[in-house]
């Protein structure tokens, strides 16, 4: 059976790293165990480390460097990592959703890991499922058994 890939979704990324507990802190853990292989973008990155350094998200959660050069290491070294050649245009109500369907594309992702309602709102593309982060660990479960 082939090792399903996921791209995660900024949202779900952060409040995986900033709440101990929940869904999305699942999500991550079972990433770098490599239960299914992340894929994210130089893009996605960006937006991630940017959120994550926001004021009150870094000092409320009490992240530090230490923590956010683990986020890095797997960001760049443990997930799958596309360079953002493929562009689309299918989100029109807020664009910037747009480089998370391009990133499953590139890097053949079956899934898409979303908090957002934009993208969970397509369900698919192109046979890329759009799931949130529930849904995505009961799919993993099944795969598990």
């Amino acid at each position: 059976m082939a090792v399903i890939r996921a791209v995660i979704d900024t949202n779900v990324f952060v409040s995986g790293v900033i709440s101990p507990k929940g869904s999305p802190r699942k999500v991550l853990e079972l990433a770098k165990k490599e239960v299914f292989k992340a894929v994210t973008s130089i893009l996605i990155n960006h937006e991630i480390f940017e959120v994550i350094h926001r004021d009150y998200i870094y000092n409320k959660y009490g992240l530090t460097e230490e923590i956010i050069d683990d986020m890095a290491s797997f960001l760049y070294e443990g997930a799958i990592l596309t360079e953002d050649s493929y562009k689309i245009q299918k989100v029109k109500k807020d664009t910037e959703d747009n480089k998370f369907i391009a990133c499953a594309i590139e890097g053949e992702a079956d899934y898409i890991v979303s908090g957002d309602g934009h993208l969970l709102n397509l369900k698919h593309y192109r046979g890329i499922q759009i799931v949130d982060a529930n849904s995505f660990l009961k799919i993993l479960e099944k795969r598990v058994r």
